[in-house]
């Protein structure tokens, strides 16, 4: 039996985020910042969201409480990871998810950005199930 196949390699290995930077977003427009790469962001209490449409790519600058127009990183508990509430950021730019995603190239530049790849991303959650289990 020779049929074809179209073998498909799972994009992450066993230790986690593609590029050791764990970023998500999921469909909220909340973007989760893993403690890791908090700590090597340099621990901001800002960010200023940046978008460049060309290459579909989201930009962080990190930025003091001083700042306009920029999002605050909210700690929800004590394990160190960030969240940014950036729905309108998301809206206004037609960015929009059906299930959490994960960037797998997210990287610090040598300006200090955090940079976001829309177009590499790997899903992180499972989907919502049109059948119900055991029919």
């Amino acid at each position: 039996m020779n049929t074809f196949r179209k073998w498909e390699e799972f994009p992450v290995g066993p230790s986690g985020a593609v590029s050791g930077l764990h970023v998500t977003l999921n469909r909220r427009g909340e973007i989760l910042l893993g403690a890791r790469t908090f700590r090597k962001f340099g621990e901001p209490e800002q960010v200023l969201l940046l978008f460049e449409r060309r290459n579909a790519l989201i930009a962080m600058v990190p930025t003091t409480a001083k700042a306009t127009n920029c999002y605050p990183l909210i700690a929800k508990r004590n394990d160190g990871h960030r969240i940014i509430r950036a729905n309108l950021f998301c809206r206004h730019y037609g960015i929009a998810f059906t299930r959490t995603v994960a960037f797998n190239t997210a990287y610090i530049d040598d300006d200090g950005k955090l940079i976001l790849d829309l177009r590499d991303v790997r899903a992180v959650t499972k989907p919502k199930r049109l059948i119900p289990v055991g029919v």
